[in-house]
């Protein structure tokens, strides 16, 4: 039996992975922002990358092989 903060992991990881699935469909480039480290750590945990020069998001995850410059 899981905990409940693993349940709630599972079901997050569940849900993101879907919007991925989703994003993949009609998006090249799936970008976000989060001001939480472990927040950051989960993201970076599914594959999301960091830019330092990008202005507007933390965390991107490239969908498809388009490239794409900020």
């Amino acid at each position: 039996m899981l905990s409940q903060a693993g349940e709630s992991r599972e079901l997050v990881d569940s849900l993101v992975h879907q919007i991925i699935h989703g994003a993949k469909q009609h998006y090249h480039l799936l970008t976000l922002r989060t001001d939480t480290l472990a927040v950051a750590q989960f993201y970076q945990s599914l594959g999301f990358r960091t830019h330092p020069h990008w202005e507007h998001t933390t965390h991107h995850l490239q969908l498809s092989a388009a490239t794409y410059h900020p």
